[in-house]
């Protein structure tokens, strides 16, 4: 009987139990990460009765958590994929309705300015047109503004956001941690209270939300978790310690971010977050945000530069060279946020084009011409004021040395603007000579080269010839030693090969006064014309005549030494006085400078073979004593020095031989007492012009053409030179300097000027283009020439009638025909000094419109379309793999809930069949009772 009641009272406390189970999990059905629980009924140990064995009842053994780790895992996940295409799908259809858009988006404005850049095409002149088209230029610069701000505001929102999300995961690694503190009171994961569990998954999927977690569960169900690729990286949570993690946005580049795990203690950058939200938001920075960013400061740069680039070009209505329009405020971190118009005066709007071409009204042809300059790539040669200092000593010179096959060499670029340039050529061989060409071609000084010498100059790039460039000689030493009677230089220049002098002036100042301030400047004083020579070349034995000219008189005598075998500076100058030039007289010198430092007062001394200091005698004590013993055998050697207040000495010829060579060396020594090289020093002649009162007086010394050369000059210790000068000041254009012949000589330069505008300097004249020559078999022009206003041909080509766009290309100009010129055909060109009517550069503005531009080959409004189009194409790839990723999350989900979640069919069956149990069990306790009862009623 007690064995009946003990059965079934367990039954009866069991199933309730059972059922307490049941509706806990009816009442969290839809509790957020609630898992189901369930009663683990066991069957009591049987007892033994006499000789049977009988059951004890039923107890609950536990409440089993329904789980599985497998399903949680892939939930995890799916929620981390899926959360990462939240913030790309939001922000990138946001920034693509920005810029999308007619009204904020960037087309439209484009499409506003070069339109109103076409109207104003149509009337250029037109003040209401030109104000137009400066408003509709700063809306564009205002909407470029507006777009940047845009994305300043997505920007902004998105950083607040992954801060946000930052803050999320610490938070909830820090209650995963308090979580994990909990479980530490039990050692197996079985014995912890099922709750706790679920709070601690819920937990573990809202942080996957943000980011993919590596996991490791611990025997007593606590989580260790990690953000990195494999678990021993970037940990966050370690048992009861969490991690924090920080971001750091980059001030000069905001669109960079850094995540930081551990940043007060030990920080280490964080660059494993490969999903969830937080990897989303980046990705979006990055391929949406931060690309629009970029694309659109690109293209504010580049139609910046372009439109700039053709204003610039252009004039603007009070003549002026265009300026330009748009200009970026560098104080802004982004370009597109920067842009903005530069004037607002109409008048300053750049319409017509900086060179006009005008038909001749009699060309039989009746082509049209348009023009454009295109600013050249200039190649060639270094330029001067970079190659050679502003001296024209041979001290101050660099060397020049010719070698190979093409027995020519590049030397140097006269830039444009410089003036009055005079090149001189030291030591050279007797056949190199400089030569000096146009850009074109055209040689205005040196020596007639043969034709191989023309070809292997202009067919080389790297010369700076213009293409199509072609030789003429038609210049050449114009005007003044060209050698043809009435030759006209180049452009007018004056171009003088040989060595020259000019009357000098010399500076005047009343000094009366203390104060320097109030000194007062006086009439310059003119200095003769004097031609200094330097040491002539030592070992000449004779020199024939009529090799030279000077001021026009050649000199016909030979030159033959008057003592000695070889020749003599004295020997120079008496032949240049014996020839009697009116107003011409030479001298000559020989001076050696010594400076004190270098005097080697312990070493023996020969001047002109008088023993000075000999071997083993005693040597002088100072430089003073070896000034006393110079002169003092001043009387044999023909040789005296001067003591400077330095100390510092200067050997001299003795009166009656000035000039004359003086032979400096130590007698048997190989050093001497002067620190010297022994040697035979020579002298140098000066020819001097006496001043004439209101007339120059230059001398000008050169070779006569077809018997002397350049070289020859060098003979006579005088540098030969190529002096230029135009009347106007600069020579309009860069010259090209080229040394021929082998061997080695040096180059020095004078120069003033400085270089300027090469398109400003051509704008300054009126060129005429003119076809001179048919071709037989198409009838069409086949030759062209192009002079200046002063009547010199600055080229002359051929031209090819199938080549029309452009047809001709010359120092920048690029000029088109609309159908092949005939002979006779005649076109001027000039700077458009009054061109308000002109519209050819707004022409090209307008043209950018179509003009592919932007990356080579797109125009700047299909560039921009294009990057719209791209974002939207990340845009929808982006909702299509959301929508796959939310089936794919669906399916973990529903996976999940068929192990853990309730299912209030199942649930009403077992609170059914549990009932129907606990109620039997209550009827067995009933009837237990009632037998019971029944037994105590015996009697």
């Amino acid at each position: 009987m007690t064995d009946l009641v003990g059965t079934a009272s367990n039954a009866v406390t069991s199933y309730q139990r059972a059922l307490s189970a049941v509706s806990n999990n009816i009442a969290n059905v839809a509790t957020e990460g609630y898992s189901r629980q369930e009663a683990v009924l066991q069957a009591n140990p049987t007892a033994k009765v006499g000789m049977l064995y009988l059951g004890t009842g039923v107890s609950v053994d536990r409440i089993k958590r329904q789980y599985d780790t497998f399903a949680e895992l892939n939930l995890r996940n799916s929620n981390s994929d899926l959360a990462s295409q939240e913030p790309m799908v939001t922000y990138a259809n946001r920034v693509i309705d920005v810029m999308g858009s007619d009204s904020m988006g960037l087309s439209s404005a484009l499409d506003k300015f070069f339109s109103t850049a076409r109207e104003l095409s149509a009337d250029p002149a037109s003040t209401v047109k030109r104000s137009s088209f400066i408003r509709d230029a700063q809306g564009l610069g205002a909407r470029f503004g507006q777009l940047s701000t845009q994305l300043d505001l997505v920007q902004s929102e998105t950083s607040d956001a992954l801060s946000t999300y930052v803050s999320e995961v610490n938070t909830l690694t820090s209650q995963i941690a308090v979580v994990n503190q909990q479980m530490t009171k039990q050692k197996s994961a079985e014995n912890q209270p099922p709750d706790l569990l679920d709070q601690r998954d819920l937990l573990l999927k809202k942080l996957s939300a943000f980011a993919h977690i590596n996991t490791r569960f611990n025997e007593n169900g606590s989580v260790d978790i990690s953000l990195g690729p494999s678990f021993t990286r970037e940990v966050i949570l370690t048992a009861t310690k969490s991690t924090p993690i920080s971001i750091q946005f980059d001030e000069k580049n905001p669109q960079k971010v850094s995540l930081i795990l551990d940043p007060y203690e030990n920080p280490q950058p964080l660059t494993a977050i490969t999903s969830g939200k937080i990897s989303g938001m980046l990705s979006f920075r990055e391929q949406i945000l931060g690309t629009s960013r970029s694309s659109l400061n690109l293209l504010a740069e580049q139609l910046v530069k372009e439109v700039n680039s053709i204003h610039q070009s252009g004039i603007d209505a009070y003549g002026i060279p265009g300026q330009q329009l748009f200009r970026i405020d560098r104080a802004e971190t982004n370009a597109a946020a920067g842009v903005q118009v530069v004037f607002e005066d109409p008048l300053r709007v750049a319409v017509a084009s900086q060179f006009r071409i005008i038909e001749d009204p009699e060309n039989i042809s009746g082509v049209d011409a348009q023009l454009v300059f295109k600013e050249p790539k200039e190649t060639g040669p270094p330029d001067l004021q970079s190659l050679v200092a502003n001296n024209g000593t041979p001290e101050a010179s660099v060397p020049i040395k010719i070698t190979g096959t093409s027995n020519s060499g590049a030397v140097a670029t006269i830039p444009n603007g410089l003036t009055n340039v005079n090149l001189f050529l030291s030591g050279a061989d007797a056949d190199q000579t400089l030569q000096v060409f146009t850009r074109d071609g055209r040689q205005i000084a040196g020596v007639e080269l043969p034709e191989d010498l023309q070809l292997s100059l202009l067919s080389s790039p790297a010369n700076g010839f213009d293409p199509g460039a072609t030789y003429s000689a038609d210049y050449l030493n114009s005007v003044n030693n060209s050698g043809v009677p009435g030759a006209k230089g180049y452009k007018d220049l004056q171009v003088f090969y040989g060595a020259r002098a000019e009357v000098g002036s010399e500076l005047q100042w009343d000094l009366k006064e203390a104060d320097p301030t109030a000194h007062v400047g006086l009439p310059n004083t003119p200095v003769a014309a004097t031609l200094n020579g330097y040491r002539i070349p030592s070992g000449q034995s004779n020199l024939s005549g009529g090799l030279f000219q000077i001021n026009g008189q050649t000199l016909s005598s030979p030159v033959d030494p008057l003592n000695g075998s070889t020749l003599q500076a004295t020997d120079f100058a008496r032949w240049l006085n014996e020839s009697a030039i009116p107003g011409i007289s030479a001298s000559a010198s020989n001076k050696i400078f010594v400076p004190t430092s270098q005097v080697k007062l312990n070493s023996p001394l020969v001047l002109n073979g008088v023993t000075i200091s000999p071997v083993g005698s005693s040597y002088p004590l100072s430089v003073s004593a070896l000034f006393a013993r110079i002169n003092e055998a001043s009387a044999t050697s023909h040789v005296v020095a001067n003591l400077s207040d330095s100390g510092d000495l200067t050997l001299t010829n003795s009166p009656g031989y000035e000039g004359e060579d003086i032979v400096v060396n130590g007698g048997l020594s190989t050093i001497n007492a002067l620190g010297l090289k022994s040697q035979t020093y020579t002298g140098s002649i000066s020819i001097t012009s006496p001043l004439e009162e209101g007339v120059g007086t230059p001398i000008e010394l050169t070779y006569v053409p077809g018997e002397g050369s350049p070289a020859d000059l060098d003979k006579l210790g005088i540098s030969a030179g190529i002096y230029i000068k135009s009347p106007s000041g600069a020579f309009g254009e860069d010259l090209l300097v080229f040394a021929t012949g082998k061997g080695q000589a040096a180059l020095s330069a004078t120069y003033g000027g400085a270089p300027v505008s090469g398109k400003q300097s051509l704008r300054s004249e009126i060129l005429t283009l003119k076809f001179d020559d048919t071709d037989a078999i198409s009838g069409n022009a086949s030759h062209f020439t192009i002079t200046d206003q002063t009547g010199t041909v600055l080229a002359s080509r051929a031209f090819d009638a199938n080549k029309l766009d452009p047809g001709i290309s010359y120092l920048g100009l690029e000029i088109s025909f609309s159908n092949p010129p005939k002979e006779g055909d005649q076109f001027e060109i000039n700077g458009n000094q009054d061109g308000t009517a002109n519209n050819e550069n707004i022409l090209l503005i307008a043209g950018l419109d179509t003009a592919k531009v932007y990356g080579g080959n797109k125009t700047f409004s299909a560039a921009y379309i294009d990057q719209v189009n791209d974002m939207g194409n990340i845009a929808r790839q982006a909702a299509i793999s959301k929508d796959a990723l939310k089936v794919v999350y669906d399916q973990a989900v529903t996976s999940r809930d068929q192990v853990s979640g309730v299912s209030l069919d199942a649930e009403a069956a077992d609170l059914i069949r549990f009932q129907q149990a606990y109620q039997a069990s209550a009827k067995v306790l009933q009837i237990s009772s009632q037998l019971f009862e029944a037994m105590l009623q015996v009697r």
